[in-house]
């Protein structure tokens, strides 16, 4: 693969034996959130008062309505957009009264550029999740969504474990983050999500992090209106499931092989209504229950059409094309709450190139 560094692969034999061993259980210390409620007025004053003491065992909110939503002053209450479609069961917590309509084409709650931070992004679009960390004011909040770190090529099951490069390449991120803050850890119900919190942890010197599991927040098929099996019945023969994601996520027009473009467009959420609701609802509206900085680790379904949204679609991870680009390992978005409550949401990377070829994928034979 080709954005995997050599560097990895010296390391990977001394990383070894940790896989072998096996380097946790994706349960043995997860902690299960309930879920309580978030006032507006509690998240105004815990974003403007971050709370760095807080247990590493604390509780994940259950998604606030949009009414409670802290969202830049600037966006009219009226582009909030709620999913109608949506049960409890999802984990998003809906009321009658804030469901409105969607308006039409783009649009956005959050700023999308790092204004007065002093960052740039890469050739390809990416900041360096270590230059975000660096440049948030400590007055601000930061929650990275990311996807998990590199698993075997050919195990993609709930138990497959971080490879030795990926074990690096999460500490390696680790350290880009290092500082002397405690950092909330969050993933879905997987071994390698799990594996890769704590190896950033590891990477930051941090030597009792708890990783809370929360399924309901970053679930990888949140995009979509079916369950992922559904859409893996249909498309497994056709290119996959990443192929389709993208084209959705950039507003391409789904293949008539199959009938697929009478299909696929039922299988998804409207695509900007949806991301802006995660970026709100999902995130923002549960940052005063974590700590100043969180990591929160996910899969490339849920990921990538975040990467694609809050670049404006500039990021290439169009994987339908001759590029073949994909979401690289632990890269994502990170979303930035600033003391007067504005909301900035950017692609990040963790690894030195945001995208990767999963033609050109290392297979370590783990």
């Amino acid at each position: 693969m080709k954005n995997i560094s050599a560097k990895y692969l010296v390391s990977a034999f001394f990383l070894a034996l940790c896989v072998f061993a096996g380097c946790g259980d994706d349960s043995s210390s997860a902690i299960v959130a309930p879920m309580g409620a978030a006032s507006s007025s509690s998240n105004q004053q815990a974003l403007s008062q971050p709370n760095d003491n807080q247990s590493s065992s604390s509780v994940i909110s259950d998604p606030v309505s949009s009414s409670s939503l802290l969202i830049d002053p600037n966006v009219s209450s009226s582009s909030i957009l709620v999913d109608p479609g949506i049960s409890s069961s999802s984990g998003i917590a809906l009321s009658s009264s804030s469901i409105v309509t969607p308006p039409q084409g783009e649009f956005y709650t959050f700023e999308t550029t790092p204004g007065a931070l002093g960052i740039a992004p890469d050739a390809d679009g990416f900041y360096d999740a270590g230059d975000v960390y660096k440049a948030v004011p400590k007055t601000s909040k930061i929650a990275f969504v990311l996807r998990h770190s590199k698993r075997s090529k050919n195990n993609t099951g709930k138990e497959s474990q971080l490879t030795p490069i990926g074990i690096q390449m999460a500490q390696t991120l680790g350290t880009k983050l290092a500082g002397d803050e405690a950092f909330y850890y969050a993933s879905t119900d997987f071994v390698r999500t799990r594996e890769t919190c704590l190896n950033v942890a590891t990477g930051r010197g941090e030597t009792n992090a708890e990783v809370v599991t929360w399924d309901e927040g970053l679930y990888g098929s949140y995009f979509l209106t079916v369950p992922s099996d559904t859409l893996d019945a249909l498309v497994a023969k056709k290119g996959g499931n990443p192929r389709y994601i993208a084209m959705y996520a950039y507003g391409e027009p789904f293949p008539t092989v199959a009938n697929l473009n009478v299909i696929l467009p039922t299988y998804f959420h409207d695509f900007f209504q949806r991301g802006n609701q995660f970026i709100n609802e999902v995130i923002v509206a549960n940052m005063p229950a974590w700590k100043r900085v969180s990591v929160l680790v996910s899969h490339d379904m849920l990921v990538a059409p975040l990467i694609i949204l809050v670049s404006k679609r500039t990021v290439d991870l169009r994987i339908y094309e001759e590029t073949n680009h994909w979401v690289n390992y632990i890269s994502g978005i990170a979303v930035i709450v600033d003391e007067a409550g504005v909301v900035t949401a950017l692609p990040v990377r963790g690894d030195e190139v945001g995208w990767m070829s999963p033609r050109e994928e290392v297979d370590e034979g783990v």
